[in-house]
């Protein structure tokens, strides 16, 4: 009798260190999909679109002043990379290091700007997302 009691408490523990373990390895899916999202939009010139989708609402005016500075200047994003990724989901928190190698015309020689990015997690009523805090560097 003992062992059973036994075994089913190991069970349930088990049981509930697993269900406790699904939410955040979810975040972290959606952390790593957005970061690489929102980046492949920033390499492809979809800047605006990486604002409306991945910046934080308030700080989205800011942003899209940055992203028309950027296409005015021509600046033009050959390629990037993530350097470092870390993800807190119990903090809701997450910060990224990535470079961009890229060209503003008339020059074509090839740049690199690091960019650090922090993230944040947002559940807002059952809309469930990753928004970036960080504004655009300045591809000088």
């Amino acid at each position: 009798m003992t062992r059973t009691i036994i075994g089913g408490f190991l069970l349930m523990c088990c049981l509930m260190t697993a269900a406790c373990s699904v939410p955040n390895s979810t975040i972290r899916d959606e952390f790593e999909k957005s970061t690489k999202a929102y980046n492949k939009l920033l390499r492809w010139h979809e800047i605006e679109g990486a604002g409306m989708i991945y910046v934080e609402p308030e700080l989205r005016d800011g942003f899209m002043k940055a992203a028309a500075d950027i296409k005015k200047r021509e600046v033009t994003i050959t390629d990037f990379r993530i350097l470092t990724s870390e993800c807190l989901p119990d903090k809701g928190t997450g910060e990224v290091m990535a470079e961009f190698d890229y060209y503003v015309l008339p020059s074509n020689r090839i740049k690199t700007q690091s960019y650090h990015q922090d993230w944040v997690y947002r559940d807002i009523d059952e809309h469930k997302s990753w928004k970036i805090k960080s504004g655009l560097p300045p591809f000088e």
